[in-house]
């Protein structure tokens, strides 16, 4: 079902319009369904379902925070995803046993970071030998240290993005508007009205706006830069060669990187911080000298065996905000809520995002 009225007719009225139909707002739209089966919710999208950094994230969930709100975040999410697990029955997501490399002074400052409480310990010989046959080649500065923590998991955002649309759509009453990219919120009637560019018009009780990395080009652009949103490239390497049974993820600490195997693809995906800023999802984006210079120092120093086998990889744009913290705050009324700033973990961040607008929406406690 998809309906919109352009010009001045009656535009069609929901109870909840969602905008962004990437982790965030399906989520949002999925839990908006199972608090209110009647609620009547129209997912609004620019393009199509999952685009942006939803479809190019790698679904590495480290349940970690460098601050209290960022743990407290990460802890409720994880609990979310195994709710989600048990309703759908498949959630698309697979333990990873996860090793660090960090500095030994910044050990007790990763250990403070971790949302279950728990701890790294140093890896033990049946570890390191496996760490030595899956990274050939594998170094570290005398003052680093390799450490393992429990078992950590993997998704495919996309799927599930998917999955949840799929059981918000399959009440009739609900709706998928994709192409209706919105460019003003305003309030009509006592009505949330949404208008696209081309003037298509929908109303809405209350909306959540989570239009992820195209917030500064949108109706909460100017509420995200108070909150000093900005929007850089994210990077993700492939490394075309098989992660053997069993590989474990290596996350280079200090060096804000990672290598996860990506078992669909049979490859590697090597994930660095790349130092491009305010650089939008509508512009041009590619991997470049400066990006590929920065992986290739990082596997020459670490995992030098797989500097071969450095092949292209996926590039994309994601909403940054400060200390990473995710922004969840209502805009110029309590019927509107922006949830922004993923960070780069806006899919591990995604359930606790959803639920809090939600529950600022309809007056429950946050997270």
């Amino acid at each position: 079902m998809s309906e919109r009225t352009t010009g001045t007719g009656e535009a069609p009225h929901y109870d909840l319009a969602v905008v962004g139909a990437g982790a965030v707002g399906a989520l949002a739209a999925y839990y908006a369904v199972r608090r209110d089966p009647g609620r009547r919710v129209a997912v609004i999208t620019h393009a199509g379902r999952g685009t942006g950094a939803t479809r190019l994230s790698a679904g590495f969930d480290t349940p970690t925070g460098h601050n209290p709100a960022q743990r407290a975040l990460a802890a409720r999410s994880t609990a979310l995803f195994d709710e989600l697990a048990a309703g759908l029955g498949d959630a698309g997501r697979a333990p990873v046993d996860v090793r660090w490399l960090v500095a030994r002074e910044n050990t007790a400052a990763l250990d403070a970071t971790m949302a279950d409480g728990g701890r790294t310990r140093p890896v033990t010989g049946e570890q390191r030998a496996l760490l030595d046959r899956t990274f050939p080649g594998l170094a570290h500065d005398d003052d680093q240290v390799l450490l393992a923590t429990a078992s950590m998991t993997v998704g495919q955002p996309q799927r599930l993005t998917d999955r949840l649309l799929d059981e918000v759509l399959r009440r009739p009453d609900n709706t998928l508007l994709e192409g209706f990219r919105v460019t003003e919120v305003r309030r009509t009637g006592g009505r949330v009205e949404l208008v696209a560019v081309d003037g298509s018009r929908i109303t809405a009780a209350r909306a959540v706006l989570a239009p992820g990395p195209w917030v500064l080009d949108g109706p909460v652009a100017a509420a995200a830069r108070e909150h000093g949103a900005r929007v850089k490239k994210v990077v993700a390497f492939h490394i075309m060669t098989p992660p053997p049974p069993g590989a474990p993820a290596l996350v280079l600490e200090d060096a804000d990187a990672f290598l996860l195997p990506h078992r669909p693809g049979g490859h590697w995906i090597f994930s660095i911080t790349s130092p491009d800023w305010d650089r939008g999802p509508d512009e041009p984006l590619a991997i470049d000298a400066r990006d590929r210079e920065l992986a290739r120092a990082l596997l020459a120093r670490h995992v030098p065996a797989f500097l071969p086998h450095l092949l292209g990889g996926r590039v994309f744009s994601d909403c940054f905000t400060p200390g990473h913290l995710p922004v969840v705050d209502t805009v110029g009324g309590d019927d509107v809520v922006m949830a922004i700033g993923g960070s780069g973990s806006g899919y591990r961040l995604a359930p606790a995002m959803a639920e809090d607008a939600l529950n600022l929406l309809d007056g429950r406690p946050r997270t």
